[in-house]
């Protein structure tokens, strides 16, 4: 009773409520910007990745698909709760996710349109007639072989608006909790609440300056707590975003380093031949045509490494785009065996066939399979000596199909087994040269099974040869 009646208390318990007031205000106020920022931000970007992923559908238009397209497109609207529209580069709608595109007006003085007609990207804010709201519009234009096209995403303010008054809300609720517990246990607060409040501010202040690493450790169990959590959480989602920035940016280096070496050394060995020609080797008949043939076999070794190369970028970037259909894997093994035949016999390999006319078709695409099987059987052939053995089997099971092609080659170690699907990586580098190889083939092999919605392996033992199997589906009605 004594303590009630003390000024000093009651201006202590004041005093805790003005600084507990303030520093809630202040970190509400700093995560309102950051959140309001970084839910714009994300928004935005999120969109821009959803457009450029979606937007190879639009680029051929000689693969297009109205029924597929349209199937596609409603399934990314509905996932991602955005609008979707095609628009001509008249103005044209060609599709809506919502509304029938027939009609709607012209778009061509719509803000976002202009811009991405003139600069590739679009976006504005604005009021939807069609749709009676306020919407956020983000728009690209696609350079196709018949003209431009426009694909735009368009995503309701109220969306975003909700995310930044449920964190408001949240704020508010810290805020008041901690006001009314300052007032009634001051001293108990001064040590549950200021700390955990100083702590938020300078996590929330480490953020605001870029350090996402920063996080909360102890959490009260309280309103306080939960606002701790939901700043850890943000910190979290920027980190993951920054860091898979990073990683796209170390693979482009690794990238850009593999391949400026794979080409430094052919264009080397060529700069030097060629130099020596220059100073007279070129008098000597014998020596010149052996320079000649090793400058031929670098230029050809060039060409396969760019050809690999543009194979791999296609096949990464869905240029291609994959119509699955019913394939027989008894056609395309017939067809690249003899393909191939005059390689085969150039090194005396006895190859054999174990695949039954019974084995069923696959759901899968023969321009692919046929690439698939290609890159494993002259994987083999460059790997297996004079006389050894190759063997490409076929096995059903349930309501799948194996491909597997077996050689008695020099093998792959258990180390290297999980990186030979790595682009450049060479158990043997020395040797893998020697033979030809380019380190891309079995990376292109990998892309190839995957957008066939297939699964390849490797078994393997040093000295006694490998065995690569790809499973596919089996095709339906067969």
């Amino acid at each position: 009773m004594q303590m009630l009646r003390s000024r000093f208390f009651w201006r202590n318990i004041f005093s805790y409520a003005i600084v507990i007031s303030l520093t809630t205000f202040v970190v509400s106020y700093l995560l309102t910007i950051k959140t309001e920022e970084f839910v714009e931000n994300e928004t935005k970007t999120s969109i821009h990745e959803k457009l450029t992923l979606l937007s190879p559908l639009l680029e051929d238009s000689r693969a297009w698909n109205h029924q597929r397209l349209e199937q596609v497109f409603q399934e990314a609207s509905q996932e991602s709760e955005t609008r979707i529209t095609v628009i001509d580069n008249g103005g044209y709608v060609l599709y809506d996710s919502e509304l029938n595109f027939e009609s709607l007006e012209n778009h061509i003085d719509r803000p976002e349109i202009i811009k991405a007609l003139r600069t590739g990207w679009g976006d504005s804010t604005r009021f939807s007639d069609s749709l009676g709201l306020p919407m956020l519009y983000v728009a690209k234009r696609i350079d196709g072989e018949s003209g431009h096209l426009l694909l735009r995403f368009a995503i309701p303010l109220s969306k975003l608006h909700q995310q930044l008054e449920e964190i408001r809300y949240v704020l508010g609720i810290g805020a008041l909790v901690g006001m009314i517990m300052s007032l009634m246990i001051a001293m108990f607060l001064a040590k549950r609440v200021t700390t955990p409040i100083a702590a938020i501010t300078n996590v929330a202040e480490a953020i605001s300056r870029g350090n996402y690493d920063a996080r909360l450790e102890h959490f009260p169990k309280n309103e306080l707590g939960t606002l701790g959590k939901s700043i850890n959480r943000l910190a979290e989602a920027v980190q993951a975003n920054i860091s898979r920035r990073e990683k796209m940016e170390k693979i482009r280096k690794e990238f850009s380093s593999n391949i400026s070496h794979e080409l430094k050394t052919p264009l080397t060995s060529i700069r030097g031949y060629v130099e020596t020609l220059e100073e007279g080797a070129i008098d000597d008949k014998e020596n010149a045509r052996r320079f000649l043939k090793i400058i031929s076999s670098n230029i050809e070794r060039l060409n396969s490494l760019v050809t690999d190369l543009l194979s791999l970028s296609t096949i990464e970037a869905n240029q291609e785009l994959i119509s699955l259909e019913p394939v027989d894997w008894n056609t395309v093994i017939q067809e690249v065996l003899t393909r191939l035949e005059i390689d085969i016999k150039k090194k005396d390999i006895r190859v054999q066939i174990l695949a039954s006319p019974e084995v069923p078709k696959v759901t899968g695409s023969r321009k692919a399979m046929t690439h698939i099987l290609d890159n494993l059987v002259q994987n083999a052939l460059k790997y297996t000596a004079e006389g050894g053995n190759i063997t490409v089997k076929l096995d059903s099971k349930d309501d799948q199909v194996q491909l597997k092609v077996r050689d008695t080659g020099i093998g792959i170690s258990q180390r290297d087994q999980a990186r030979i699907f790595e682009r450049f990586y060479r158990v043997d580098s020395a040797r893998s040269r020697d033979v030809g190889g380019t380190g891309l083939g079995l990376a292109i092999v990998k892309h190839l099974v995957i957008q066939i919605q297939g699964t390849i392996k490797v078994a393997s033992e040093l000295h006694y040869g490998s065995v690569f199997t790809v499973t596919l589906p089996k095709a339906e009605n067969t």
